[in-house]
């Protein structure tokens, strides 16, 4: 009960931040479309999360495979219809399925499916965490999903390492192992980002590093996000301005500020002490959820809940670190926080399935 109550208190705090930043003073809209519909989206998802906490986790686990096989097809799926109308571009990406009014963005319980594999073989009896060889097949499992997803949505792909690394640890793997995949997967990153293209329709992956290494030069460009998400958490000093008193939030001078920068919102109204809270409220989270791992029995429960706090963990990191400069732009979400139904249903139903797995009492 007290890890639901660290995320609803996440939840709460980030529909009232869609509410700040989607409100209109001028026209007496303090909680507007954007924000109804967050609540909405919280209700459905909390009906869900407890639906999938009441089933047995062994079920869970048979579907894990098939869940699993299912992304995959998904993803080719959507990269074969990309640009129709069913799978549009939508600010420059074709990561949305679009089914008439309804928008799904499918990486969001792809992660899940990805998470549930990946626990499900680094748990099974012949699985050996010490063995390097043993390592790299978990790796290669839950690192094919985000291989295939980079080229459309590198941000999302970026959360899968955290993932798959904290339930290696969990599961034993040795810390020179961990040191030598560590290099490596630098070694890889420095060599893709030397091979971006730097002309063409995916030249802004290129021109997104430039400007974190060169933001004044890139301050109207492809730095803009980052210089107007410094300079918002800046201008809210210790204490903030106050709920939906922003200037640069109400003048709208801060890009994607119900979604991804939303954090940008918390700095300038609530300021250092305000940003401070929110990052205790993401650690309490992570320490009751590893505390409820500590508790579950089987093997793979315990795995899935590490990977999901690690999942959750290492996504608010590094949209943190993106809103305050310390990483280029990525384009991605804060967990609970940020305005969407598939973010936000996604992450409820792993903390459902999470619960199921700390419930189970018996090894299944």
């Amino acid at each position: 009960m007290p890890w639901f109550l660290a995320a609803a208190a996440l939840t709460c705090a980030g529909i009232a931040l869609v509410a700040s930043a989607t409100a209109d003073p001028a026209n007496g809209i303090l909680f507007g479309a954007a924000a109804k519909a967050q609540v909405l989206w919280w209700a459905v998802s909390v009906a869900v999360s407890l639906v999938a906490a009441r089933i047995p986790f062994a079920w869970w686990k048979e579907l894990a495979v098939p869940g699993y096989i299912a992304s995959l097809l998904v993803i080719l799926a959507m990269g074969v219809l990309a640009g129709s109308s069913l799978v549009p571009p939508i600010k420059g990406q074709c990561n949305w399925i679009v089914l008439g009014p309804l928008r799904v963005q499918p990486v969001e319980f792809i992660k899940l499916a990805t998470l549930m594999a990946t626990a499900l073989l680094i748990s099974s009896p012949g699985f050996e965490a010490r063995r390097l060889g043993h390592v790299c097949l978990g790796l290669v499992v839950a690192a094919l999903p985000a291989a295939m997803l980079a080229r459309e949505d590198l941000g999302s792909a970026l959360t899968f390492p955290p993932m798959a690394f904290g339930m290696l640890m969990a599961a034993g793997m040795r810390g020179r192992d961990f040191t030598l995949l560590m290099v490596g997967g630098l070694a890889v990153i420095t060599l893709g980002i030397s091979r971006l293209p730097q002309e063409g329709a995916k030249a802004y992956q290129y021109r997104r590093i430039q400007a974190w290494l060169h933001p004044e030069a890139y301050a109207l460009t492809e730095g803009y996000q980052t210089a107007r998400s410094v300079s918002a958490i800046g201008s809210g000093q210790y204490v903030g301005k106050g709920w939906s008193q922003g200037d640069q939030n109400r003048l709208g001078l801060i890009p994607e500020k119900h979604t991804d920068l939303i954090s940008a919102v918390a700095g300038e109204e609530f300021g250092l002490i305000g940003m401070f809270v929110l990052c205790a409220g993401y650690v309490t989270f992570a320490w009751l959820g590893l505390g409820l791992a500590g508790t579950a029995r089987d093997p793979c429960g315990r795995l899935i809940i590490v990977g999901f706090v690690c999942l959750l963990g290492g996504q608010a990191a590094i949209n943190l670190s993106v809103a305050t400069g310390l990483l280029p732009v990525t384009g991605i979400t804060l967990p609970f926080l940020s305005y969407g139904g598939s973010s936000l249903l996604a992450t409820w139903l792993g903390l459902g399935i999470a619960r199921s797995a700390g419930r189970a009492t018996q090894l299944v």
